[in-house]
């Protein structure tokens, strides 16, 4: 009978002989993880396996066949999850647009149903801001704070009859600059019309006589370059053509008339007070009956001198003017 050398090896494997077989090559020291035996474990004790924990990956094979993510039975203990977890691949997720309401309301939830919404193709129109009350002043009080112009005959007598006024007719030059400079503060009313009035010698005046300056005018006798800024805001044109040929006595002249007419004579020193003076309007700084106030105002605020005369008119003027 014929031996082959593999039996011969196989008979001699605890004999000298065997040290002699030829052996298969070592297999690298990572490509197999040692076998664990499994272990019965009673179906009642864990609940998702029925007999036994199954033989953990032995093979690199083996962990190359199950996807690196999850196990292929579900270990209590374990965290990740199971394939079943999953949607088939070939399965698809139906694609569900985002939105901030339920098409079905949902009696638990608080997001609002599509029909709590309504919708226009126009933006809604602002609700305008209601407009600025200005005072408004009465004969009686303007004859009070102004007497010597009360009477209808009181410019008779002056020396410039045709720049004089009596209140009659600056009332509603002054009730007019008072609503378009939306002056709201007593204060602010009673500085400006003590001001006009000392500055004009009771209405008597609008232009300047002393020293007789070019262009200087208005009630409230306004510096040139403020005369020409007053008329260049109101009437640009006509400013504009006044002083193509240049500034000359002749050209302030003509833009200071611009301004002469009642509403803008009277409306300068309003006018001055809420563009050139802005510090002191709606600001607190002209206190209602502050007499300090006024003369700030006089001296910073505008800039000329404080004699007792100003006071006076001031007083007059605060006493007539009650809120």
């Amino acid at each position: 009978m014929k031996i082959t050398i593999g039996a011969v090896c196989v008979f001699l494997v605890q004999g000298a002989l065997a040290n002699k077989c030829p052996q298969p090559p070592s297999p690298p020291p990572y490509s197999t993880v040692p076998s664990v035996a499994p272990t019965s474990v009673s179906s009642s004790s864990l609940p998702y396996v029925t007999s036994s924990v199954p033989t953990l990956v032995t093979s690199t094979e083996q962990y190359l066949s199950s996807p690196p993510g999850y196990t292929s039975v579900k270990d209590p203990y374990s965290t990740r999850p199971m394939p079943s977890d999953f949607g088939s691949s070939s399965e698809t997720v139906p694609s569900v647009p985002p939105t901030f309401y339920t098409s079905v309301k949902d009696p638990f939830s608080t997001l609002p149903m599509s029909s709590d919404f309504t919708y226009s193709s126009t933006a809604p129109t602002p609700t305008p801001a209601p407009p600025i009350k200005g005072l408004k002043l009465t004969q009686k009080q303007l004859n009070l704070a102004i007497p010597v112009r009360a009477a209808s005959d009181s410019c008779a007598s002056v020396g410039t009859p045709a720049e004089c006024v009596t209140n009659d007719k600056a009332l509603a030059a002054i009730n007019s600059a008072l609503a378009k400079y939306g002056i709201t503060k007593r204060g602010e009313a009673v500085a400006v019309i003590a001001l006009m009035a000392y500055e004009s010698g009771n209405w008597q005046y609008n232009t300047n006589h002393f020293p007789g300056r070019p262009g200087q005018g208005t009630r409230a006798m306004l510096m040139f370059n403020f005369v020409e800024s007053y008329a260049k805001a109101l009437h640009p044109e006509e400013a504009a053509k006044a002083l193509a040929g240049g500034i000359t006595d002749a050209s302030m002249n003509s833009v200071r008339a611009l301004v002469l007419n009642d509403n803008d004579s009277f409306g300068s020193g309003f006018w001055y007070l809420v563009t050139n003076a802005a510090a002191y309007h709606n600001t607190g700084k002209l206190r209602d009956g502050n007499l300090e106030d006024f003369k700030d105002y006089v001296l910073t605020g505008v800039g000329a001198g404080w004699d007792s005369d100003r006071q006076t008119i001031w007083e007059t003027v605060n006493s007539a003017i009650n809120a």
